[in-house]
């Protein structure tokens, strides 16, 4: 009786376990396959890298990037409805971080919408309904390409960062299914002219020791040469700065000598003990 009851126990909780298991299983299946598309180019064919329902893509823009055409960032996310039955979802785009200057819009079958607030809605109307996306597919029913285009204009006066979501939201189920995060990082471009190298020594004359400063902070190779051109001494200037130790070079003329930049710059250097 005692070994009855037991292995009933058992099959009970064998049986939660397999239906607590295939509940979070089905629960945790979007049904979304989300692809980057890198040229702008439809099929799933010219999509790249991992499904990104649930994750993000980044990217990091400056004035005069080739990514800003005309000012605006516009990126493709080609959309699969990988579930056994047509789906119809409309997008909500949140603003978790952005720049309140910024300006974005939202592409979804079969327009482009001006997006506003921190949280928008594609519309879902009688005479604008949400698309739906053929099950196996990344076609509406319609012939459009299920394709998630925000196009985000970022503010070129200032450095900023900006972080977006888009949830797909289930139309006839009634709720979220689905996220994907776009993150941008945008940088002031300066069209920087490289700082001609420079180095100092100090002091000179140095006794026992000489500080020699380079403006990198580049690993970056030295060497102590007499006025024969012998060299006396080696050493590798880490993060811009470097002692040296001339306690046992004898009194006279040297040439300190780095490589920076592609320069060989030198420095003479007086030992006088």
């Amino acid at each position: 009786m005692f070994e009855e009851t037991t292995m009933k126990k058992k099959n009970l909780l064998l049986l939660l376990s397999a239906v607590t298991l295939g509940t979070f299983f089905s629960f945790a299946q979007s049904g979304l396959d989300v692809r980057y598309d890198p040229d702008g180019a439809t099929g799933p064919l010219a999509t790249t890298g991992s499904n990104l329902a649930g994750g993000s893509h980044s990217i990091s823009l400056y004035p005069g990037s080739p990514d800003l055409a005309g000012g605006v960032y516009e990126v493709h996310f080609i959309v699969t409805n990988t579930n056994n039955t047509d789906k119809q979802y409309k997008i909500i785009r949140k603003q978790v971080n952005v720049p309140a200057t910024w300006i974005d819009q939202v592409c979804w079958p079969p327009l482009c919408y001006n997006a506003s607030g921190s949280v928008y809605s594609t519309p879902h109307t009688a005479s604008n309904p949400a698309p739906i996306i053929v099950a196996g597919s990344e076609l509406t029913t319609t012939g459009l390409d299920a394709e998630l285009k925000p196009r985000i204009t970022p503010d070129q006066s200032a450095a900023g960062y900006a972080l977006y979501r888009y949830y797909f939201y289930d139309v006839q189920g009634g709720g979220y299914v689905d996220s994907v995060d776009l993150s941008i990082g945008f940088v002031l471009g300066v069209n920087q002219q490289k700082v001609a190298p420079a180095m100092v020594v100090m002091p000179n004359p140095a006794d026992n020791h000489a500080s020699v400063t380079i403006n990198s902070e580049e690993a970056t190779p030295l060497k102590v040469v007499d006025a024969l051109g012998k060299t006396v001494l080696t050493e590798t200037i880490y993060n811009g700065s470097k002692s040296l130790d001339v306690s046992d070079l004898k009194n006279g003329v040297y040439f300190i000598l780095i490589e920076s930049e592609g320069k060989m710059l030198n420095r003479k250097l007086i030992v006088r003990h």
